[in-house]
């Protein structure tokens, strides 16, 4: 007779990812995840397999908890400059009222994980490419809007600005001040003109 699950799985995943932030997979033990999840051992391998099954599937959680936040951004009436414009200061106030974060799993995976295991790259590269699209629609947007003359092509400033996000997160982790990632955020929007 199967067990009933006695957890939400949603709440799970949310604290998984919370601890795969903080301390990278590698540095996540078993004994982390089940102090952070609550879940019993038995119920971590009933349900997530093994470790690396539930960093998977926290990872998941993760890019759809951010994909939800910027499509919120997306549905305002507001331009394309805007839209960048609002994605950026939510980042940025995010990043400074929470600075033991730990910047961003989805970043983290990049750089720990997703050399060692094609699932955490596919991942890391579906999300790049998705928010690289966005972005780059954005400010297509703006130009057809008049708000904006682009130099190079919308794709192009879509790119650089992913990667302005993936640094402004990786800067708050070396102690940057809202002061130092305002500055790069006003460099990043001004190469747009």
């Amino acid at each position: 007779m199967p067990k009933n699950k006695l957890y939400n799985k949603e709440t799970v995943l949310e604290a998984a990812a919370g601890i795969f932030k903080q301390k990278g997979y590698n540095g996540t033990s078993i004994d982390d995840i089940l102090n952070a999840t609550g879940l019993s051992r038995s119920s971590l391998y009933d349900s997530f397999q093994d470790k690396h099954n539930l960093y998977l599937q926290s990872l998941e959680y993760y890019k759809n908890t951010n994909d939800k936040k910027i499509e919120t951004i997306n549905e305002k009436n507001l331009n394309g400059l805007q839209k960048l414009e609002t994605m950026f200061k939510g980042v940025v106030n995010h990043l400074i009222e929470h600075p033991d974060d730990n910047g961003c799993l989805l970043v983290n995976a990049a750089a720990e994980m997703s050399k060692q295991c094609f699932k955490t790259s596919q991942v890391v590269c579906n999300n790049k490419e998705e928010v690289q699209d966005i972005l780059s629609n954005w400010i297509s947007d703006a130009e057809d809007k008049k708000v904006l003359t682009l130099h190079k092509p919308a794709k192009m400033y879509g790119q650089f600005l992913y990667n302005t996000l993936c640094g402004l997160r990786v800067m708050s982790q070396s102690g940057a001040s809202k002061a130092e990632l305002n500055n790069i955020v006003k460099v990043a929007l001004d190469s747009l003109n």
